[in-house]
């Protein structure tokens, strides 16, 4: 999940602007300057509609085409806080006849002491599955709302549903897919989430510097309607942090470090194994999906950030470089029954480079294009828009 701090400059003209008692007190040439400054944030803070159309490649999966859109907009005119709310609804088909329809979102509310995130819609993916070509059909809706409890900490609850069957091409492989518990009838599985969330950065999207620490306890209980026999709980953790070389806002260093705990991981489905290259909300970037399920993930994943500006050239100072490595482990019960404990686990490394192309400045929302390189001598190319970190 994504999370947000106050836009401290906006913030500080915001005041300066409708502060009766600072209007009485400077002259008719700072009133003015702050009147211009007014007409400024008001110009950026305008509802905005980009639709995003982009290659798409992942091994697992094939390559195709995304289309993207995407809808930048200030649920409250009288909030000159808050950052940018956003609606995307990616639509993603590929070469091997998989397609991917969802509508995601980030609310951001009241000064942002109130925010809403989700991911809703319907996948169907062919792909290899413990080695197995199967196609997987998912209806799934995720959310979760925070609110703020105290200056750059929130607490949080959520809900997960979805809904998901397997099926391969032929018996045998079906048969060998269920003796992995990946069934070919729609199996639903419900939870709920409370979390907390303590945030520092300047920016929902594109912070310059700060950190967010997220922690998350989910639970899929029977009294949920989840079979007894598949009621499980999880841990998930995420911390990012961000930092400007020299105070340089062009020149960033983003560190993100996510790990999860499938908590009764022996009574779990096997839907509810970690999948490794993306768990989740979240993309540990390198992995074709799939190629590594376990009850248990880490991941560290480092940018440097190279922005241009000055140049000249106006699209080069929309666009940034990007310099990728990261390492993790899947660890943990495996779906074949056995256990692989974290040191004997395989070291999962990733190097790779991006490019970023700015498409809402004020908002800092980009597109983006990973090229990365794993230790298993896999190459992934990523499109999309936003931040991995």
């Amino acid at each position: 999940m994504r999370i947000t701090k106050l836009n401290t400059l906006a913030c500080s003209l915001a005041a300066a602007v409708i502060s009766p008692a600072y209007s009485n007190e400077v002259s008719n040439t700072s009133a003015n300057t702050e009147v211009v400054q007014e007409v400024v944030i008001n110009s950026d803070r305008t509802n905005k509609f980009k639709p995003i159309i982009l290659p798409f490649y992942d091994p697992s999966i094939k390559a195709g085409i995304s289309a993207i859109p995407l809808f930048a907009f200030y649920p409250d005119e009288n909030d000159l806080v808050s950052d940018a709310s956003t609606i995307a609804i990616p639509l993603i088909y590929t070469s091997n006849d998989s397609y991917i329809a969802k509508v995601a979102g980030d609310i951001i509310l009241f000064e942002d002491n109130f925010r809403l995130s989700f991911e809703t819609g319907f996948t169907s993916t062919n792909q290899p599955l413990s080695g197995i070509d199967s196609n997987k059909e998912t209806i799934e809706f995720d959310a979760d709302f925070m609110f703020k409890v105290a200056s750059d900490f929130y607490l949080g609850v959520g809900g997960i549903y979805t809904s998901t069957r397997y099926t391969a091409d032929n018996p045998e492989q079906q048969s060998a897919l269920e003796d992995f518990g990946f069934t070919g009838d729609y199996q639903d599985d419900i939870g709920y989430r409370v979390s907390m969330q303590w945030d520092t950065r300047e920016h929902f999207y594109y912070p310059h510097s700060g950190f967010i620490w997220d922690l998350q306890y989910e639970n899929h209980a029977e009294w949920l309607g989840n079979d007894t026999d598949k009621t499980y709980s999880s841990v998930f953790t995420d911390f990012r942090h961000f930092y400007s070389i020299g105070d340089n806002s062009n020149r960033i260093i983003a560190t993100k470090f996510v790990a999860r705990y499938l908590i009764d991981a022996e009574n779990a489905p096997s839907s509810a194994f970690t999948t490794y290259g993306r768990q989740g909300k979240e993309v540990q970037r390198g992995y074709a999906i799939g190629d590594y399920i376990s009850s248990n993930m880490v991941n560290l994943e480092v940018e440097y950030r190279h922005k241009f500006s000055a140049t000249g050239n106006d699209y080069l100072d929309k666009s940034a470089v990007v310099l990728i490595g990261g390492v993790g482990k899947s660890f943990g019960e495996q779906l074949q029954g056995n256990t692989q404990d974290f040191r004997d686990s395989d070291l999962l490394g990733v190097i790779g480079v991006g490019f970023r192309y700015n498409i809402l400045p004020y908002e800092r929302l980009n597109i983006k294009v990973d090229l990365t390189y794993n230790s298993d001598g896999d190459t992934i190319v990523y499109f999309g828009f936003g931040e991995s970190i």
